[in-house]
């Protein structure tokens, strides 16, 4: 049997899940039925926990997992397919239940009520029978079927309302993050500082309006590096620390030390491109005469700086915030849920809408798509630090699934290998007691066996005395038998040798006519050689050439084409099996000589 396994299971095989309780029933002496219910309540606690609802809502959630619990239990196809109708139903609802929470709309008000009567309408439909169950499957299709096609137009609204949202207030947003800049710069340096009563107002209103300008107009990557920002970067902090008053004493020697500086630099700022230049030169004008009078201990009037409302919220521009933490905010996208908790308050359950690092803001819609909040960087950061803020993780019943079944495939694999195990055990047994009684019925045949044999032996020894005796007779008849044979065998051996000899001195005789015919060829000599083609066919060649050197003779038809080659060895082997026949030897080299001449001599004459 093979092992069960998870990937299996989920790719839609119910048989094998079944198989999986019916092994562990078996192993552990437990109901299937109670197992399967078992599962289903850690499926469903797990769905609670990992989709934490509303308050409002947990109850109807609740009264729905009751009867949904035991509808689970009874179809194992629930875990293995995604389009079964109860996992359908969950996939449906999660997403808007966990996104709902309490606030003072219409829109939301009525998801509220159709989530309610939705779920009310299922958890009647799963608590009833099941011939109920089969005779309302079309009210329940068409119920969730309207509540599908009324959350896409809703969600289609909220979509576009946050589109309409999101580009209002990135305007805002960059406004209010100058204003916070600039308004956190200039607290840190002069609130809670004595300053002359008539720069009050000077720096609470043309001072941050210049700043804010350029803080609105610069990108902020590059406004640091702004002449006029870097200047003012210089001259607050020692703005800061240059008056008296309140119980402040300034230390003359720092006057005489840094009011110089402090004119240099406002001095360089006049050159520095500004929104307002007569508005920014009287700034300077005012900052100098203070300056001046306190250099030159003239009294003037000091009060403590009161602080700059700051429309980015109560975060310092110098507050430490932990690397870790701020790596935490920027893992959160656009897109991502966050519960708020703020105690002996509802908690929001709001969406980010807008992550804009430029101006340093985050803008949270409900899911209807209206403005929640807007937080920056460091106030989420703390947030999330301090447990105010924290991802609303969710988790479908897939991911749920496949961490429950596990458990219990290894248990079912467990069981299997045990039964199989209890099996072998008992087939071992049988095995060793049949093997017990072959070795019985094996030691009965070989004593059977060996009576036999002994039996046999005897007869076989009577027998092997009548052979011997037999052999001594026989033995002696083939004696004489072999001694007559061996007379006949030598008189044959020498007829043939006789005769042997007689061919060797025929054959000799032959081969030695041969050559001495061969040797008396003459060029022109004629010969009739049998054809390789056909053997009856005998064919007339003439001995054109003799070749002395490689030991060739050539021959030629009547009409001098070349017919055969052979070598003198060739020649004599093919006279001595009467292949050829020499017709005429041809003349000798006198004789041709002499008819060449008397070729010449006819010639001439």
């Amino acid at each position: 049997m093979s092992e069960f396994t998870l990937q299996a299971i989920i790719d839609g095989d119910s048989l094998q899940l079944s198989e999986v309780f019916a092994s562990i029933a078996a192993a552990e002496s437990v109901d299937p039925a109670g197992l399967r219910l078992q599962l289903a309540a850690e499926l469903l606690r797990g769905f609670i926990h990992t989709n934490s609802w509303d308050t409002r809502l947990q109850p109807l959630l609740d009264e729905f997992t009751s009867a949904a619990r035991a509808q689970i239990a009874k179809d194992d196809e629930f875990y293995c397919s995604a389009q079964h109708p109860l996992r359908v139903f969950f996939s449906t609802i999660t997403p808007p239940a966990s996104h709902w929470c309490k606030r003072d709309s219409k829109p939301n008000q009525q998801l509220f009520d159709k989530l309610s009567a939705l779920l009310a309408f299922a958890t009647t439909y799963w608590s009833a029978s099941e011939e109920q169950q089969i005779a309302g499957a079309a009210n329940l299709q068409q119920q969730l079927d309207d509540f599908t096609n009324w959350l896409a137009a809703e969600d289609k609204r909220a979509t576009m309302l946050e589109a309409r949202l999101c580009e209002t207030e990135l305007a805002n947003l960059k406004l209010i993050s100058a204003e916070a800049r600039v308004a956190e710069a200039i607290n840190h340096n002069l609130a809670e500082r004595p300053l002359p009563v008539e720069l009050h107002n000077t720096i609470a209103i043309t001072l941050k309006s210049e700043l804010q300008y350029w803080a609105f107009n610069t990108d902020p990557t590059e406004l640091s590096q702004l002449p006029l920002w870097k200047s003012w970067q210089r001259l607050l902090p020692a703005l800061g620390q240059l008056f008296s008053g309140d119980g402040i004493e300034v230390d003359d020697q720092l006057l005489y030390d840094q009011i110089p500086l402090v004119f240099a630099e406002l001095e360089r700022s006049l050159q520095y491109p500004n929104s307002n230049a007569q508005a920014y030169v009287q700034l300077v004008e005012q900052l100098n005469h203070c300056l001046m009078s306190a250099i030159q201990k003239q009294a003037q009037e000091c009060s403590l700086f009161s602080e700059l409302a700051n429309p980015g919220g109560q975060s310092d521009m110098h507050t430490h915030i932990p690397k870790t933490l701020l790596q935490q905010t920027d893992s959160i996208n656009v897109g991502d849920w966050i519960i708020f908790n703020v105690d002996g308050a509802d908690s929001i359950r709001c969406k980010l809408a807008l992550k804009n690092p430029a101006i340093d803001q985050l803008l949270f819609v409900d899911h209807t798509g209206r403005k929640v909040m807007n937080k920056n960087t460091k106030d989420f950061a703390l947030c999330l630090s301090t447990g105010i803020a924290r991802p609303l993780l969710t988790q479908d019943l897939a991911a749920i699934i496949r961490s429950l079944l596990p458990p219990l495939i290894e248990r079912a694999n467990r069981s299997v290998q045990a039964q199989l195990l209890l099996q072998k055990n008992k087939a071992e047994q049988v095995v060793r007691a049949l093997i017990a009684q072959q070795q019985a019925a094996a030691a009965a045949a070989e004593r059977e066996r060996a009576a036999e044999q002994a039996r046999i032996e005897e007869q076989l020894e009577a027998r092997r005395a009548a052979a011997r005796k037999a052999m001594m007779e026989a033995r002696a008849l083939a004696d004489e038998k072999m001694r007559r044979e061996a007379e006949q065998a030598a008189e044959a051996e020498r007829l043939r040798i006789e005769q042997a000899a007689t061919q060797a001195a025929a054959t000799i005789a032959k081969h030695q006519q041969a050559s001495q015919s061969i040797s008396e060829l003459q060029v022109g000599a004629w010969l009739e050689i049998n054809s390789e083609q056909n053997a009856d066919e005998k064919l007339r060649a003439k001995l054109s050439v003799i070749i002395s050197s490689t030991g060739k003779y050539i021959f030629a038809d009547q009409v001098g084409r070349k017919l055969a080659e052979y070598t003198r060895e060739q020649l004599i082997t093919l006279m001595v099996e009467e292949q050829i026949k020499i017709l005429r030897n041809g003349d000798n080299f006198e004789d041709q000589l002499a008819k060449v001449i008397r070729g010449l001599r006819r010639d001439v004459s």
